[in-house]
């Protein structure tokens, strides 16, 4: 009676491994130089004479066999033994999720003031968890951030600045931690018009009057009127290139509830000679107009801001309780709502009133 042990899977393996190797060490015989031995045709010879012959006729068709055999049993006992064997030296992956994430995956900040009201909170997710020192409140907060927007990225202090050869170079952005700008605490100023709500300007190159922006939510950001598009006439008033700027500014604006009707070639000269002609009428009313743009004033609360020649962060990025808790190195992305993104003005390729995704990376956090 043999005696059975047991035996462990990577001996097994092992096993299997060195038959498959003694396997492919024998030796190989190519069918076209198999030599056939014939029977032997004299009438005495003896049973176990022919026996041997085939023996020796069937031998480098046996070995090939056989290697085949050891082959397939090595393969066989490996598919068996190799999830146990992974496992045994500890090869576990997990494989990363793609996509975009549910949001159960997202937290939300604590409540904070902004512009004079009291706001619910952002909706973040962890990327990655900083393993340096803390941000606390006072600190010198240096950081990278990025804006992306319908998947792009659209702003990004990692390409804050162009060189020759289209090179660029990034240029983090530092600010104090802890307070709010003076500018962000109180109310955006707006200046009311009557009108369409649309910029123009005459061209002196192209001979077009072309729009330059719309205000957000405008009659005329709502009828679809965007950018370079040229207004061909206002009201039946064409040829409007040689009249005054003052002048064409009176046919556009009157009072509330007045309706005006635009004539207006999408995209302009630049579209080409076939861009077609729309009519627009639209009514006028009281719009509200962001003032001019300017730098963050840093005096009585802001603290220290720089980076200024990079592009615009959100004004997100001042709020204390949207980075608390971040250590340097870690990574956080927020859902960014307009209003305390880049609100009803836009900036870049962000247009005005869009959500979007921001997203900072915490390099460095000096207390001073």
């Amino acid at each position: 009676t043999r005696a059975r042990r047991e035996i462990s899977p990577q001996h097994a393996m092992s096993v299997a491994h060195s038959s498959a190797m003694s396997a492919l060490a024998a030796p190989r015989y190519h069918a076209s130089r198999t030599r056939r031995v014939s029977r032997p045709r004299v009438a005495c010879a003896s049973s176990s004479s022919a026996s041997n012959a085939d023996d020796v006729a069937q031998t480098p068709k046996a070995a090939v066999t056989s290697r085949r055999a050891a082959l397939a049993r090595a393969v066989a006992l490996g598919a068996i033994l190799r999830a146990d064997d992974a496992r045994a030296i500890g090869f576990q992956k997990e494989l990363k999720k793609r996509g975009p994430m549910s949001d159960d995956a997202y937290a939300r900040t604590a409540e904070f003031e902004f512009r004079g009201e009291r706001h619910e909170g952002v909706k973040y997710v962890e990327i990655s968890e900083g393993k340096g020192k803390p941000l606390e409140v006072g600190a010198l907060a240096t950081l990278h951030f990025e804006c992306k927007y319908r998947g792009l990225t659209v702003l990004s202090t990692r390409e804050a600045r162009t060189l020759g050869g289209n090179r660029t170079i990034s240029e983090p952005f530092q600010f104090k931690y802890g307070t709010l700008p003076n500018e962000f605490t109180k109310a955006a100023k707006r200046k009311n018009i009557i009108g369409i709500g649309a910029e123009v300007r005459i061209d002196p190159e192209l001979q077009e009057l072309y729009v330059v922006k719309c205000v957000f939510n405008g009659p005329a950001d709502r009828a679809g009127i965007k950018p370079n598009d040229v207004v061909v006439s206002i009201d039946g008033v064409g040829d409007l290139v040689n009249k005054p700027i003052q002048e064409i500014g009176a046919l556009l604006v009157g009072d509330v509830d007045t309706e005006v009707e635009l004539k207006i070639k999408k995209g302009g000269s630049r579209a080409g000679a076939d861009a077609p002609i729309e009519t627009y009428k639209l009514k006028r009313e009281v719009t509200a107009v962001a003032a001019p743009k300017r730098e963050i004033q840093v005096d009585g609360g802001g603290g220290l801001f720089t980076g200024g020649s990079g592009p615009k962060p959100p004004p997100l990025v001042y709020v204390p309780e949207a980075l608390a808790g971040m250590n340097v190195g870690g990574r956080r992305s927020f859902k960014c709502p307009a209003d305390v993104g880049y609100e009803d003005v836009g900036e870049g390729e962000i247009p005005p009133g869009a959500d979007f995704v921001f997203e900072v990376e915490l390099l460095d956090a000096v207390l001073k």
